[in-house]
């Protein structure tokens, strides 16, 4: 079993474009567009003609391994885009077959050029076709420009079926295709992601056949118009009308209507005397 599990030992490769058909040649994508990006060329013709990229049964852990490789979308501003299908080249070990299902994983770039941030894990994803032509369909989020890396993993026990290799390509489109085995099941000390001719020198082919078929979706902002703050027009205070303060009504003061001093009527014959004035009696002590 490791002797078989040992052949098969190899980096991934990654890369290309996206582009229509199998050209190599760049292609802005548009909205509303969806078309197949592919490097469904050049496979290998010579030993080895692919590279391990499997999830085994729990037992076999320590032999789980993938292999990716990477693409570039050009978008125009404010457009994303998404995947609906994966489709890989690939064989089973002699007798061996068939895969329960794939994982395709979906990660961003990183420095170096290698797998960085995974985005996206879409396990146990069904899948239609035989050998070597694999399809699996999907629907992954939403995506903006960039290099992106792609890893197609099938989940199959060894035992009783065997192993599945992603079939391997001679010509290479971006960065090569890169491998990775957690738990070194196969010595090769590539734990995390590195080119697979570096983990196998035999591994001489640079990537790996796949195409996808992705949509882009135009994301036009809907203009919101501006919202004015409407001035306030005053409210105006209303001026209190003074209420006039009443002339004061003019209280007549009477004119004293004068007493006319009676002229004295001269005296004749016998008059009444005048009286005589009496003394103010003093104080007594």
């Amino acid at each position: 079993m490791l002797l078989l599990l040992s052949a098969f030992v190899i980096p991934l490769a990654l890369g290309q474009r996206y582009v229509t058909g199998s050209s190599g040649g760049e292609d802005t994508l548009r909205a509303p567009n969806c078309t197949t990006l592919s490097q469904y060329d050049n496979a290998a013709t010579e030993p080895p003609l692919g590279i391990g990229s499997q999830q085994f049964e729990p037992a076999m852990t320590a032999f789980d391994d993938q292999a990716a490789d990477d693409f570039v979308v050009n978008l125009l501003p404010l457009n994303f885009f998404y995947i609906t299908e994966v489709r890989v080249m690939g064989e089973y070990s002699q007798g061996g077959g068939p895969a329960s299902s794939f994982n395709v994983y979906l990660y961003r770039d990183a420095p170096g050029h290698l797998p960085g941030e995974l985005i996206q894990a879409l396990l146990n994803q069904p899948y239609t076709g035989t050998p070597p032509d694999f399809t699996i369909h999907l629907t992954s989020g939403l995506l903006d420009s960039g290099t992106y890396w792609i890893s197609v993993q099938a989940v199959q026990n060894f035992n009783p079926n065997g192993q599945w290799f992603w079939h391997n390509r001679t010509v290479q489109s971006n960065s090569g295709a890169a491998w990775q085995n957690p738990g070194d099941g196969y010595g090769t000390g590539c734990v995390t992601w590195n080119r697979k001719n570096a983990c196998m020198p035999d591994q001489v082919s640079p990537d790996q056949v796949f195409s996808l078929h992705v949509c882009v979706v135009e994301n036009t902002p809907t203009a919101t118009p501006a919202t004015q703050t409407p001035t306030p027009t005053p409210t105006l205070t209303p001026t209190s009308t003074p209420i006039a303060s009443p002339t004061p009504t003019a209280t007549a003061t009477a004119t004293p209507t004068a007493t006319a001093t009676p002229t004295p009527t001269p005296c004749t014959g016998r008059c009444s005397p005048t009286p005589r004035v009496r003394p103010t009696p003093p104080p007594r002590p």
